[in-house]
Order: C-alpha cells, then structure tokens, then sequence
C-alpha cells in the first residue's frame, strides 16, 4: 500500500523534492538515512505529529473499504485553494490528496474532495464559513490548513478552537486532522494550534517538522519547496499530499480507538460559536446608499457603495454577541473609511485601502458583548469619504 500512495503522488511531482536532498547526516531510525531517498522518507515520517484519536477516521476507512463513498473537505487559505499549482486544480495537495486515499483505501466508492480554500483568510473568516459552507455537505474528513494565514494573538487561537471544536461537534461526526503549513521566514502558528490540537486529541500533520531539519542541514533548498516565500510549488503541493498519505498509512496501522469523547473544558475562556455570515440573501435590510451586490464571485450578495448616492446607512439587525464585517481590501486609494454603528454607537473605523492589500476579502471584529444582544446595525461612509468606494461581501455574527 506504502508503494502505491508513493508512486501514485511521486509521479505527479514529489520526485523534484526528493533530487533536492543529498546524502548526509541525520536521522533518527536505526540505521541513520545515507541516501536522498531516505532522507526523503524520513522527512515524510517526521511530518506526522500526531495520529489522534482514529475512532472517526476508521468509519472513514470503513466506509471506503465497504464499497460506499467518501467526502474529504480542505479548509484553508490560499495554499489550500491551490495557489502555485493552479486554483483547486488536479496538482493542488487537496485533490492529490484525496486521489491518493481514492487509491489506498477505496474498494468500489468515489473520494469527493471538496476544496474550501479562500486565499488570504484566517481561521476567523473559516470559523464564520464552516456551518454553512462545509458541514452542510456532511464531509467525512475535514483537513483545517490556517497555520500561516493566523496571528499569534488571543483572537486568532480563539477562532482557531472554535472552528475546531465547530467541527467536531458536527451532526456527521467528521475526523478532523490539522495541517500546519510554514514560511520560509518561519512563521507558523502551528505551535498554538498543535496545543488545541493536543487538547481535542486530533492528527496533526507538520510542514515545518519535515522540511526544517533538511533546510538546517543544508540536504534542501526553499526552492525545492516553495514557489515564493509562502506558497508551495506543484513539487511543494505534491509534497504536502505526501504527508496527508503518511497520516493516513500511519493511522490506519495504528489500533484503531473504540470510541472518542469531546473534552467538556475548552482551552479558551470563550469562544466565537455559534458562528455565521449574513449577506442580502437573509438580512432584512435598508439598503439606503449601498447597492445589494460585489464585484467578488466569492461573496455575490453583499453591498455596494458608490460616489455620489448620498450618504443614507445601511440598516439591518441581527443578534448575537459578537459582529465582524468582511469586506474588500483593496489596493486602491479610491476605497475610503466607513463607520459602524451599533444601538447608536461608533464601534469600529474601518479602512478599505490597504498599501499592500490584493484587493480579497478581509474579517475584522467590531463589536464584542458580555450576552446575546440585538445589534440594530448602521453602516455609513465617514463624512469626508463620500467621494470614496466600498465593498462589503458578508457580516458575520457569533454567539
């Protein structure tokens, strides 16, 4: 089985990776890697951090086994969408590595992969995204990729455990394994994500752990991974399939757990759940000088606000504790300040230019209570910025 996962994903590009690695010291099997392929072997096993609990993944594996169909669902930023190897292309990790898992495991059923990358969105957007988007298809696996694309601040871990826990508690029971993806600058939140990984006893899968020691050792270049400073090359995507195929080999020779419990405590205080985004779809709303609609496939049904049209708020309620907006950061200075409002009071000035901004959807959190609280919610340009443009693609609301 070993054999066919490698050759299946080695011929789609991981072979470039592995002509990076030269022979050298390392290694910490008995008899210590001395060839490029074993350092390369040894890189792939070193990725798994962590089997898990595998009670929820063997009914994955059972139902391949038995001939029925399985659903596999990435959730991530911009390498999970497949930049580098193209949009959700046949060469991005996600379907190579449920082509892969088709495969190694299945006897008769079909892997759907279900792609639910969002370039330049952190797990607060995922978190917001998951209800709707995701666990509406009842996906068997959820692989959760926001290892680069978070900060390292309180709100990111918190969203972070939300998503997390969201998705664990879904109806269907998924397995849900975490993929730590890494820069070439180092940056990765992998090591807060692993502690709530650790918490909920989940498989988590390194970049970092793989590929750092070869880096160090000077067997493998950044280039031999990475297409820029973030994203993988078509090798790198290869490579990241790789070690989804790991995962899966390691935990299913692993006994399998009878059961698994989801721990009654959480590792944040509170936590941004129940989440959802609301768009024009089902806000009862008053447009006032803002179009119903964007200029994003992504988020069709948000609103627009254009020069000249006054400055009239869009109105609307919605109840909750928490409020985000998510709207186009654009590079462009034509995009002006908004104010949002809430029961009467200026809660956030946000920005719609951003000097480095690639024009995609950003999340930012205006307004927090202690309870659910109705939000009779205004948004309005700054006076001063009504020669200004503005997207809004969703708001969003937990608690």
């Amino acid at each position: 089985m070993k054999q066919t996962i490698r050759r299946r994903i080695a011929a789609l590009g991981t072979a470039v990776l592995l002509s990076g690695l030269s022979a050298g010291c390392g290694g910490s099997s008995a008899k210590a890697p001395e060839t490029p392929e074993e350092f390369h072997a040894a890189a792939v096993g070193r990725a798994v951090v962590s089997t898990g609990n595998t009670a929820r993944l063997g009914k994955a594996f059972d139902k391949a086994k038995n001939g029925e169909n399985v659903t596999i669902s990435y959730v991530g930023g911009s390498i999970t969408e497949g930049y580098a190897a193209g949009e959700k292309s046949p060469d991005c990790y996600a379907s190579l590595s449920a082509a892969a898992f088709q495969t190694a495991y299945c006897k008769g059923g079909t892997v759907t992969c279900q792609n639910h990358g969002l370039s330049g969105t952190p797990s607060i957007l995922g978190n917001l995204r998951v209800s709707q988007e995701v666990l509406t298809e009842s996906p068997d696996i959820i692989f959760l990729e926001f290892a680069v694309n978070d900060g390292k601040d309180a709100e990111h871990r918190q969203s972070y455990e939300s998503l997390v826990r969201t998705c664990l508690e879904a109806e269907n029971a998924p397995a849900v394994i975490l993929l730590f993806t890494y820069m070439e600058n180092g940056h990765t939140c992998q090591d807060q994500q692993q502690e709530i990984g650790a918490h909920y006893d989940l498989g988590m899968i390194s970049v970092r752990d793989a590929v750092k020691p070869e880096f160090d050792a000077g067997r493998m270049k950044w280039s031999d991974y990475g297409d820029d400073n973030v994203h993988p090359s078509k090798a790198g995507h290869a490579f990241i399939a790789e070690l989804s195929a790991e995962y899966f080999e390691q935990a299913a020779a692993k006994k399998r757990d009878s059961s698994d419990q989801i721990p009654a405590e959480t590792l944040n205080p509170v936590l941004d759940r129940p989440a959802a985004l609301h768009d024009a779809v089902d806000l009862t709303y008053q447009n006032g000088a803002w179009a119903p609609g964007t200029n994003n496939a992504r988020f069709p049904a948000g609103f627009v606000y254009e020069p000249g049209e006054g400055n009239a708020p869009l109105r609307f309620k919605v109840t909750g504790k928490t409020f985000y907006l998510v709207y186009k950061l654009a590079n462009n200075k034509n995009f002006g300040m908004l104010g949002v409002h809430i029961n009467g009071e200026l809660k956030k000035v946000v920005q719609g230019y951003g000097a480095n901004a690639w024009n995609g959807p950003a999340v930012i959190r205006c307004a927090d209570y202690d309870e659910s609280t109705e939000m009779n919610v205004e948004i309005r340009m700054l006076d001063d910025h009504t020669d200004r443009q503005f997207e809004i693609f969703a708001v969003g609301v937990s608690g």
